[in-house]
């Protein structure tokens, strides 16, 4: 689990010489950063006079590629650009000022590399400039996406058209290993034929799904075609993965759906006064665990509407785990406008094997938390912040009618703001912090509730909370020497506490990083405590996230201390394997 899987190639040459981590850029996607996030500050990004410049080409022919996307990106310098590659597969980013740079190459066809990535579905390293740097040579040797290919039919082989199919892959994804959608979703044509393209080489799970529209209805004891996973069963369990080499197509991937007998649900919703309430939009979601990503709907199967005495008729839900998922529509225009607005909802489990009549389903319309953002630093932050909440691991997010998360609100200029619609215990979290700054604590009431979840009760509203921001952030920096001395350029650096209760999905004390061009190493913001650092030829994007890694990482970690603001210089050994 934590060994390469295979090697990708994206080099950089001709480093000016003392270039060392300045930057505050979080870690790689899947640790606490994002890659590709555009600057959070509303000021104007400055200018400055360090330059990237590079080639595209083709891993297997060394041809340049041409028209190939460049994503440059900074969060502590403010800077988001992006470009393309000339005739010749060149590039260059002038202007650049002084910071901790992300850079992405993105071309259709081809395996999508960040600056340093070496293994699929890694991060990249960071790339450190200083005032008037110029970076040559920063190249990258694209290789052809991975392709699966295959033919999706009914239990009498007879072609199904319009059939949804996707490559799905296990990840480590907000406490649990889920399957998600790693590429595009595909249909079948004419032939039942599908081609899945530009797929990172490793290993997946093939979904098909016939989806039916809006206003398909089914009869009761009539059978359809629910998810099938390749060889062709409906239980995810008993899947077969598929494996696909770097540039390799894969074809004859071919299985039929599975027909099953689908079923009805039918209930009422009634309102938290004991109403009926009319209306409702009810939606069924597949459960995370087994069902790809939760955001896949069954189509019109899965999504109706109470009626005026609050009742209402799921059709055509076919065998499975689910969670019916229920809100009030917005009686007015612009009800949600800001925010919630007092709409009630609910969200229950449902386990599917038959018919299930006469449903009750009571909606709440949650709670709200109130507060304010403080700032402990020299300067208040012009930047977009938001306040959610997010349940424990595997919890999914329920959306409002707008598409937007429940739970979640703006901070306004003066720093307050409004969550509403909350239920049970829940963590309080801050998005879009600006560069320089992190959570240091939240308390409501004198109650700490900065890494512990908060539990919001039917009829109390909570007021009171504070959360506080500070400027004053604490730093690891170093390198890592394999065991004859010599210092290492490729590697993954995790930090994690010694405490293991503050292990796990939502933890502010645990990070990665990846080493930079000059194979320096550089983490900041980590809460002061004690921690241990591992140091491991390659991790996958989220496994430090999961309790058994980092169970795996702590017999050969490196124990260390910080103080509030301390800048710590470690020198590491990498273990040998």
């Amino acid at each position: 689990m934590l060994v390469a899987v295979l090697c990708l190639s994206a080099v950089g040459y001709g480093q000016q010489p003392g270039a060392g981590p300045l930057g505050g850029q979080p870690p790689f996607p899947g640790g606490r950063g994002r890659l590709g996030a555009p600057p959070r500050d509303n000021a104007p990004p400055p200018a400055g006079t360090a330059k990237i410049t590079g080639r595209v080409v083709a891993a297997e022919t060394g041809a340049p590629i041409r028209r190939a996307q460049i994503n440059l990106n900074s969060q502590d310098a403010r800077v988001n650009r992006v470009i393309a590659t000339d005739n010749d597969g060149n590039f260059e980013i002038a202007g650049l000022p002084a910071g901790r740079y992300r850079l992405r190459v993105n071309k259709a066809g081809f395996v999508p590399l960040e600056y340093g990535q070496a293994r699929a579905f890694e991060a990249g390293k960071p790339l450190d400039l200083t005032d008037g740097q110029i970076l040559n040579r920063i190249d990258f040797s694209l290789p052809r996406g991975s392709v699966i290919t295959g033919r999706i039919t009914d239990e009498y082989g007879d072609a199904l058209t319009d059939v949804q199919v996707q490559a799905l892959r296990y990840q480590f994804v907000n406490g649990e290993r889920q399957l998600v959608n790693a590429g595009r979703t595909e249909r079948t044509n004419d032939l039942g034929e599908y081609r899945l393209f530009g797929l990172m080489p490793g290993e997946y799970v093939i979904h098909a799904t016939l989806r039916e529209g809006p206003g398909a209805i089914r009869e009761t004891e009539q059978t359809g075609y629910p998810g099938t996973y390749f060889p062709g069963v409906a239980d995810v369990g008993q899947a077969q993965a598929v494996t696909v080499a770097i540039g390799q197509e894969l074809t004859s991937i071919a299985f039929p759906l599975v027909p099953a007998k689908f079923a009805q649900v039918t209930g009422m919703v009634m309102s938290s006064d004991g109403r009926p309430l009319a209306g409702a939009i009810l939606v069924v979601r597949p459960r995370m665990s087994g069902s790809g990503s939760p955001a896949n709907l069954l189509g019109g199967a899965g999504r109706s509407q109470s009626a005026q005495d609050g009742t209402f008729r799921l059709s055509s839900v076919p065998p499975g785990e689910y969670l019916l998922e229920v809100q009030q529509r917005p009686m007015q225009p612009g009800a949600l406008q800001n925010g919630f607005a007092g709409l009630e909802f609910a969200s229950v489990p449902l386990s599917v094997s038959g018919n299930i009549e006469n449903l009750t389903v009571v909606t709440t319309a949650g709670v709200s938390l109130s507060g304010r953002v403080v700032y402990e630093g020299q300067s208040q932050p012009r930047a977009t912040m938001q306040v959610t909440t997010t349940g424990g691991a595997g919890t999914p997010l329920l959306r409002s009618m707008a598409g937007r998360a429940l739970g979640g609100d703006r901070v306004r200029a003066d720093g307050t703001f409004e969550v509403q619609g909350l239920s049970g215990p829940l963590m309080i979290r801050v998005q879009g912090m600006p560069a320089g700054w992190a959570l240091k604590s939240i308390s409501i009431n004198g109650l700490d509730a900065t890494d512990s979840p908060f539990d919001f009760k039917s009829g109390n509203n909570v007021t009171g909370a504070v959360i506080t921001l500070t400027d004053k952030l604490t730093e690891i920096t170093g390198v890592v020497n394999d065991s004859r001395g010599q210092q290492i350029s490729d590697y993954v650096l995790v930090a994690f506490p010694e405490d293991r209760r503050l292990w796990g999905a939502q933890s502010r004390y645990v990070q990665t990083t990846r080493p930079n061009q000059n194979g320096m190493f550089s983490m900041k913001g980590l809460p002061p405590g004690r921690y241990l650092a591992a140091v491991v030829p390659s991790l996958e994007n989220g496994l430090q996230n999961d309790p058994a890694v980092l169970e795996k990482l702590r017999a050969r970690a490196h124990s260390f201390a910080l103080a509030e603001t301390e800048k710590l210089n470690l020198n590491l050994e990498m273990p040998l394997q």
